[in-house]
């Protein structure tokens, strides 16, 4: 067990499955945000870590901001300051290198929504409450939201979300796709990480390709997106892993 008690990490087997366990409901505060910043840039520079777990403790995944210190208590500059250490590591989880599954039993809100839309993959257990919470308290989404949530439920859907303040249960996101798949809480954390340790498993390179080009795949032309295919393939084919992948894959038609 590495981190912190309020953001926890285990390790095994390439995974790196990461706890948040702070007061408020995993609320993103004072105690938390330094913790969880530390915590996700160690797995995150962390070379046998090849898939990341994101969590919440407590019955809870994270309720975003911590309100006893928003209002007139909050200091704009440090707020400025908060937001882009968090948004440097929502950006890094999201575009980086490495798998990300985010786990999500119970409230997911405001940051904490944001936080599991900067996830590849997002389960969720039937508790799960998602609420984009911003508009309730005269904000704007932050974190990436607006931007990863469009990506997810499309334009129409996120502006819904964000411009009601509407709270959606476990089935409605799967049904937008807001989420890959709902899991009996009791069993959520064994399914997700038989996901992570079977991804793990893969090629690094592989997995980083993939992710990347998933994650291009809007931002330039169908031409230069054959090319950027055929440009990785071409190395790809020449790795150790596609060799032995290939080779036993043979050896299961024999």
């Amino acid at each position: 067990m590495e981190g912190s008690d309020l953001f926890r990490i285990e390790k095994a087997n390439g995974v790196a499955r990461c706890s948040m366990n702070g007061p408020r409901m995993n609320a993103m505060g004072m105690e938390l945000v330094p913790a969880l910043a530390e915590g996700l840039r160690s797995v995150l520079d962390d070379e046998e870590v090849r898939v990341i777990v994101i969590r919440g403790e407590g019955g809870n995944f994270s309720t975003g901001a911590d309100l006893t210190v928003m209002g007139e208590k909050m200091d704009p500059v440090f707020l400025s300051q908060h937001m882009r250490v968090v948004g440097g590591l929502v950006y890094e989880l999201h575009e980086g290198p490495k798998p990300v599954i985010a786990e999500v039993d119970g409230w997911a809100v405001g940051g904490g929504f944001g936080l599991a839309c900067a996830a590849d993959l997002t389960y969720a257990t039937e508790r799960a409450r998602f609420f984009l919470s911003f508009v309730r308290i005269s904000l704007v989404p932050d974190l990436g939201t607006s931007y990863l949530l469009t990506k997810r439920v499309g334009l129409a859907k996120a502006k819904e979300l964000a411009l009601t303040g509407k709270v959606i249960g476990a089935e409605e996101a799967l049904s937008i796709g807001l989420v890959n798949q709902v899991i009996p809480h009791e069993e959520i954390s064994n399914e997700v990480m038989k996901v992570a340790t079977a991804m793990a498993e893969r090629s690094t390179l592989s997995l980083e390709m993939i992710k990347r080009f998933l994650n291009t795949a809007h931002s330039v032309d169908l031409r230069t997106f054959l090319d950027m295919e055929a440009f990785a393939q071409s190395l790809l084919v020449m790795t150790p892993e596609h060799k032995r992948d290939v080779e036993k894959f043979l050896k299961k038609d024999e």
